[in-house]
């Protein structure tokens, strides 16, 4: 893609305080469980025959928290014998378009596995450790579901995209399925797709809206990830006023205001001006 944007110092904010700088960086999501049990010896013997990454565990036998060092960050998972409160994960699932079952499967967890990769260093290197380690824990026999940053996945999805990695191709590329949400949002007037999950790497969230009519929504989501995985990969910033495009004579006008399907401000980008 023919990038418009500059490198910046990153100005956080996330989907319910605009004026949150501590998002940025913290990748931390939530595996929804039939029960309360899960299998650390699954997930450790997982993490190897997937994905190479030996893991040496300090804990008790019995004990149901993880906490340990791999590849230069620390992993810890802490099992919750509740459900997540409030119907929360139950309201983020309606909005997974590409899960019909999404909802009833989510009601049925009764606990859940926080999951977290924290430290300091390479943040994307951080990010593809937190995918393989929440990849790994959704082949338990006991998950149902992956809810993290406003989101549910399926665990076949999730696990799917984390695969990409596994290609030595592929070794150095974030998986940005697995990260960042496509959401679809529509008003009668408007239609597109808005991200969720931009701000866990200090960027705004991006939003791309045509006329209901004129939406081909398929069409706008793949554009949607291509940017996204720019903005990311690139470490750039869209900025009010400038342009993007995927050559050099594309310009599509870029429009930084306060969301329309997400709290804060977000980035437009007006693809009815592409050739």
């Amino acid at each position: 893609m023919a990038g418009f944007g500059k490198k910046k110092s990153p100005k956080e904010e996330n989907h319910v305080n605009p004026d949150n700088s501590s998002n940025a960086g913290k990748f931390i999501g939530f595996v929804l469980l039939r029960e309360n049990s899960w299998d650390k010896d699954k997930f450790f013997a997982e993490m190897k025959s997937e994905w190479g990454i030996e893991i040496e565990d300090d804990h008790p036998e019995d004990s149901d928290v993880v906490y340990v060092a791999a590849e230069g960050f620390r992993i810890i998972i802490g099992l919750m014998p509740t459900a997540i409160p409030n119907g929360e994960a139950e309201y983020f699932a309606k909005a997974n378009y590409m899960w019909k079952d999404a909802e009833k499967v989510v009601a049925r967890h009764g606990a859940h596995l926080l999951v977290t990769v924290m430290g300091d260093g390479d943040m994307m290197k951080r990010a593809r450790l937190y995918v393989k380690v929440t990849a790994s824990l959704l082949n338990q026999d006991t998950a149902l579901a992956l809810y993290s940053e406003g989101a549910v996945y399926q665990p076949e999805m999730f696990r799917d995209c984390a695969g990409m990695m596994k290609d030595n191709s592929m070794d150095k590329v974030l998986p940005i399925l697995n990260l960042v949400w496509f959401g679809i949002y529509g008003d009668g007037k408007l239609s597109g797709v808005y991200t969720y999950g931009m701000r866990r790497f200090g960027k705004e969230e991006i939003e791309v809206y045509v006329p209901a009519a004129a939406a081909d929504l398929n069409s706008i989501r793949n554009f949607l990830v291509s940017v996204a995985a720019y903005v990311i990969g690139e470490d750039v910033v869209l900025r009010d006023g400038e342009t993007i495009g995927f050559s050099a004579e594309e310009k599509l006008p870029i429009k930084v205001s306060p969301g329309i399907a997400v709290d804060g401000s977000t980035v437009k980008i007006d693809i009815t001006k592409q050739n």
